[in-house]
């Protein structure tokens, strides 16, 4: 059937998201955007593959500009679509990928930040003319699209069934060797401490400094049935599976980077909830009620959550109509399964004539990633770490041909190398005045248990936080 205009809808059979994404493990440019079954907020999963085009910064054609590109394969929104088409489907036609940290030198041409050590570009976009929906939450799924003969492609694919692919197998997390460093626990902590100098002397005000996990299997591992495991219990909204020749991308990010949604009145409101200030989750409910307790009264995460908002605020405010910006929520307690967060929600009105790609070229990278101001930290980020950081800190979503679009920060990020025999893991942490190098340094650890923890690996040890 079609849902006004040229909106193609059919509903398809129910299955877990994750199991009816079997068919397309280990094929490139086949991606799943997905909600965890014990997410808070996220009602859909999504799921593409055999996009018409890509847009990869690797390509000599896009390298230039790609955001450029994007912007020219956006197609118009159908002249009679209705209310219903707007809002029944968060995605319908567009673009669907990742940019790497790296990618905001098509942003801010002045930075000099160093090259990703992975396979994978700093920007890689599909164009895909049909998607598969799941609802979660009504045990509904759907093909969608504005090509008929997409739409028939995607829908034989899923239907299938496992052709080839044992949906029920996980691969066994003792088959990795223990995660190791890039940067030793001392000399980590030596540059929190670093950071802190920096900010007594006036350079900056906050940066996000990150360290490198990675861990090698005995053999070669299939990323799908590493995502089943990572996502298996999560409660993260923006999980992801995005699989490309050069290595795959294995997102279980609880973070926002920004949603716009086109409104009946025609208008695009965007946005924003950045995250920043963490605790473990506690052995015991008394100790998990202490630990929620402390972070969301700690000064020193409360001034590191309310400056990247201000960071932020500003942000939107050179796509946004003026006064449009709204604060609708600032240190907001959010617990996750092995994590508590602190939250704050901006929005605003885009500018007319403003769109998705030009929202992503303002914001990014997300500030929570970098510190504030946005580009000096980013400057000191380069010359600590002294090399790149690939997808990790950088976005993975969609931006829809109607005006809609949802980004998430690529934290709690894996990525393999291109003979799916290595998981690279960055971590990292906000170093603000008052940080301690030893609680920064276990911080890292405690937000890799959602990912290399999640499938087994063995952590380094975090040590206890001493002031």
């Amino acid at each position: 059937m079609t849902a006004g205009g040229d909106v193609i809808v059919q509903e398809l059979a129910w299955r877990a998201p994750e199991t009816a994404f079997a068919p397309f493990a280990g094929r490139a440019h086949a991606h799943l955007l997905h909600s965890g079954p014990a997410a808070r907020d996220g009602a859909w999963s999504i799921i593409v593959a055999s996009p018409s085009e890509i847009v990869s910064a690797a390509d000599p054609a896009f390298a230039a500009d790609p955001l450029a590109a994007l912007r020219a394969r956006i197609a118009p929104p159908a002249s009679d679509m209705s209310e219903a088409d707007l809002a029944a489907f968060p995605f319908v036609s567009g673009l669907i990928g990742f940019a790497g940290y790296e990618a905001a030198r098509f942003v801010e041409p002045s930075l000099r930040l160093p090259a990703s050590p992975l396979a994978l570009p700093d920007l890689a976009f599909g164009r895909y003319e049909a998607a598969a929906a799941f609802s979660r939450r009504r045990r509904r799924a759907w093909i969608v699209g504005r090509d008929a003969r997409a739409c028939a492609r995607l829908r034989d694919a899923l239907e299938a069934g496992h052709a080839g692919v044992d949906a029920g197998r996980c691969a066994a997390p003792s088959a990795f060797g223990a995660a190791a460093s890039n940067i030793a626990p001392d000399a980590y902590r030596a540059a929190v401490a670093g950071v802190i100098e920096d900010i007594l002397d006036g350079e900056y005000y906050q940066a996000n400094l990150s360290h490198r996990l990675s861990a090698r299997a005995q053999r070669a591992f299939s990323s799908y049935d590493l995502f089943r495991v990572m996502a298996r219990d999560s409660d993260a909204d923006f999980a992801a599976l995005l699989q490309y020749p050069e290595g795959d991308i294995l997102s279980n990010s609880p973070e926002r980077f920004f949603r716009i949604d086109l409104t009946p009145a025609g208008e695009q409101r965007i946005v924003a909830e950045p995250v920043k200030g963490t605790r473990p989750r506690g052995r015991t409910p008394a100790e998990d009620a202490r630990l929620a307790e402390d972070l969301f009264s700690d000064q020193k995460d409360r001034a590191e959550n309310v400056m990247i908002a201000d960071l932020m605020r500003n942000d939107l405010s050179r796509i946004c109509r003026d006064r449009s910006i709204c604060e609708e929520a600032i240190c907001e307690l959010r617990s996750y399964a092995n994590v508590h967060h602190l939250v704050s929600r901006i929005s605003g009105v885009l500018r007319p004539g403003a769109n998705a790609v030009d929202a992503f070229a303002a914001l990014f990278p997300c500030g929570s990633i970098t510190g504030a101001p946005k580009l000096a930290a980013m400057e000191a980020i380069a010359r600590i770490e002294g090399v790149g950081r690939g997808p990790y800190c950088g976005a993975v979503g969609y931006i829809d041909d109607r005006g809609n679009a949802d980004f998430a920060v690529a934290i709690r990020t894996a990525v393999t190398t291109p003979d799916r025999r290595c998981l690279v893991a960055p971590v990292g942490g906000g170093v603000t005045l008052q940080s301690s190098p030893c609680s920064e340094y276990k911080e890292t650890i405690d937000k890799a248990r959602d990912t290399l923890g999640a499938l087994g690996v063995a952590l380094p040890d975090a040590m206890e936080a001493v002031s």
